[in-house]
Parts: C-alpha cells; structure tokens; sequence
C-alpha cells in the first residue's frame, strides 16, 4: 500500500513526540487521524490539517471510532508520570494499550512507542534488545514492560520502538525543564552527572519510525532506538546552559541520597495531590533519579541490521535546533 493511499492514526499527537510524527507523516503523503483529549491544545494539529477524533485510552468506544479504517495505528500516547497513582498509570499505559490494540484489529501494522526504561535501568554498556528486565524500577517502566507483553500476547502485527533520552525542538517535559532549572539555577546533577545520557534526536527517532511502517522485517520485533553517543548529563547540561547564556549546574547528589530523596518526594508528593489537588511533579522521583545517575547506554545495532537505520542528525546540530527553539520558548 502506498502512502498516498494509507490511513495513519496517531495517539498522543498533542505531544512532542507524537506531534512530530504526526507532521511527518503529512509531509510523507499518508492521511493522518489524530487521538486527541477533550482537554489537549488541537492548534497545532489543526494547522496541519489532519483528521482529529475526539477520544481517551480509557474509554475504548472513542478507541474503536478513532481506529475505524485506519491501516496504520502509531501508538505514542502514555502517562509519563512516577508520582501520579498505580491505578492510574496502569489504567492509562497498560489497559489503555490493551484496549487500544483490540481497537485496532483491522490494521496492518502497530507501531508501539515504549522506552529503554523497561530494561530497568541497568546501568551497563550496550544493552541489547535481549537483556533481561531487572526488578521493579517505578511504575512508568513497570507499566511499559507489562504494554509490551500485552502485545506480544495478542499481535501478529507490531512493532516495538524502545526510544532512549528523546531530545529537540518541543521537549518541553525533558530539555525546557532542565533549561528554567539552569536558568533558575536549581539544577541538580546525580554523581555530578557521569553518566552517560542515551540522547536520541526526535527527527532520528522518527526515522527509525517511518522505516518500522514500511519495512517487512519489522513485524514482531522491538528495536532500541538511540544515537548512541558517550554524551554525559554533565556534557549535555553544561551545552545547553552555554548555549542559553546561563550558568552551567551547580548541585550534585549522590546517587543513594538522590534515590532515597526521590522516593520520598514521590510519595510526599503523591499524598499532597489527594489532599490539595497538586499539580506540579515532584523536584525529584525514582524515575529521574535512576535515568540521570545510571548510564543510559544502549545498542542500535539490530535496527541499523533489520531497519537500515542511522542517526541522520549529529549532536552538533541536533544541540544547535534544540537552543534555537529554546531561546523562542523561554522567551
């Protein structure tokens, strides 16, 4: 089937991720639905032009009319969130996925966008597709293992992209906190941030994604998606605070103190929001505690064989597109 004559839906295309997919796939020639929330901001996607259904991974009729006809589903839409209830995350990443892919039945394809954090972060060079899954880490990595037996269990039909530190132009969650924490110089390194961040430029993500659609050989595999360079947090924080014109971080944390501080937030955190209807995350979880003070390094490998993947975009000029937009966005 021919781009021109295929129907993409697309989850989480409110998001960084998802919206860029989404933008992408219009300049590929597909026709775009796009999953989004009663709440979401639709003006970027209503300048595009793609087709909108109004739904939520929890309600599995928006799900069914959001997918009728679609031959590709490309899944991005998940509750990053250490703090937020079990029962919520579950209920979003793991039954919400469940839902989605009996929603999408009639398709050819299903693209499922999980995460490096499911091998529990190890901490080891060059972790492979193959390496078995430690431990609880916290419930977001928890609830992506859980999504992914979900579709190995039921699908004949898709494809598992394991995306590490995903960074650019609209990563807001990930790069515009950590630049307002170097601007407001609350920043805070773990170890003095030694380990190796598993950066992966959006663009270089979404490549691997179009050669998932396309390519045969990736029916029934999960694939590690990473540019693979030995950039540290401290190299990567020390960039964007130069770049910014800001100081570069100045607090460091020993990994255990880091550990323990933010478990505590976390559930600290978690209590308040019952109480007082909190929104802010909290300045420290277990999840960003283990992502910043274990090496984030994994193998592409079994993408550039099966995919004929590369890193198209370099650090150099992924950096400079990521302070460009920053500058815009901090105003």
């Amino acid at each position: 089937m021919s781009a021109e004559g295929a129907l993409c839906l697309v989850t989480g295309a409110s998001g960084f991720i998802g919206g860029r997919l989404a933008e992408r796939l219009v300049q590929a020639r597909y026709s775009v639905r796009c999953l989004v929330r009663p709440s979401s901001d639709r003006s970027r996607l209503q300048r595009l032009g793609v087709q909108l259904a109004v739904g939520d991974l929890t309600d599995p009729a928006s799900l069914a009319a959001a997918a009728d006809g679609c031959d590709y589903v490309l899944h991005c839409a998940a509750l990053v969130s250490d703090w937020a209830t079990a029962r919520e995350i579950v209920r979003a990443n793991v039954e919400g996925t469940s839902q989605l892919l009996a929603a999408s039945s009639g398709a050819r394809r299903f693209i499922h966008l999980s995460t490096t954090d499911v091998y529990g972060h190890p901490g080891t060079a060059a972790v492979e597709e193959t390496h078995p899954a430690a431990g609880f880490a916290n419930w977001y990595a928890h609830t992506k293992r859980q999504a992914e037996r979900e579709l190995r269990a039921a699908a004949t039909h898709s494809v598992i992209l394991r995306p590490a530190t995903v960074y650019g132009p609209g990563s807001v969650e990930v790069v515009g906190a950590i630049a307002r924490a170097l601007q407001n110089g609350s920043m805070l390194l773990v170890d003095r941030g030694r380990a190796i961040a598993g950066l992966c430029y959006v663009e270089n993500l979404l490549d691997a994604t179009l050669l998932a659609l396309r390519e045969e050989t990736a029916v029934g595999e999960a694939f590690n998606i990473s540019d693979g360079l030995p950039v540290t947090w401290r190299r990567f924080t020390d960039d964007l605070a130069d770049g910014l014109g800001c100081r570069r971080a100045r607090f460091s944390l020993p990994y255990p103190a880091a550990a323990a501080s933010g478990f505590a937030l976390e559930h600290a955190y978690r209590l308040l929001r019952r109480a007082t209807r909190l929104s802010s995350p909290p300045l420290l979880s277990r999840q960003a505690v283990q992502v910043l003070g274990r090496d984030q390094d994994f193998s592409a490998r079994k993408a550039r064989e099966l995919l004929g993947w590369q890193p198209r975009i370099g650090y150099d000029e992924g950096l400079a597109a990521t302070l460009e937009w920053l500058a815009q966005w901090l105003g």
